[in-house]
């Protein structure tokens, strides 16, 4: 696996494709929202989620960095607030945020990502309410941990 095969699967909203990349016991830590899904089933909704609620979701990657088995990337995460994202109605606007991912590999796939960003500027660029933003997170249910701005 490496990591043109995943962000081709990503640009074409492939997520069986996205799946393939990950191990069966997989994670999608989402630390700003305070969000972990854990396994396949739930990283699967993770992904279906975004790429609803931001149709045109795109990083643009400006640096990687790579130990034995974990991948560092950071970046520029656009888009797009186009459909529902954790319940709320889109805010309409595009956003432009850093983002980082950390990446850890088993036997050649992705463990699972740990996703960082500025949830309050997404929130404020995308014209969504950072609030209800929190509110709806905490009540999701994957919740696992409070969650960081």
């Amino acid at each position: 696996m490496n990591k043109a095969t995943h962000r081709a699967a990503e640009a074409a909203r492939d997520v069986p494709g996205v799946l393939a990349t990950f191990t069966e016991d997989c994670f999608l830590d989402t630390v700003p929202l305070g969000m972990r899904s854990q396994g396949k089933g739930r990283t699967r909704a993770a992904y279906e989620s975004l790429f609803t609620a931001f149709p045109d979701l795109a990083p643009e990657d400006s640096g990687i960095a790579l130990g034995d088995d974990v991948l560092v990337v950071w970046g520029t995460l656009r888009g797009t607030s186009l459909g529902q994202w954790l319940g709320m109605p889109p805010g309409g606007d595009a956003f432009a945020v850093p983002f980082t991912n950390v990446v850890p590999f088993r036997d050649g796939l992705m463990a699972g990502e740990t996703f960082y960003f500025d949830l309050a500027t997404l929130c404020q660029q995308a014209r969504l309410d950072l609030d209800s933003t929190r509110t709806a997170a905490t009540a999701a249910p994957q919740k696992t941990r409070p969650p960081h701005s």
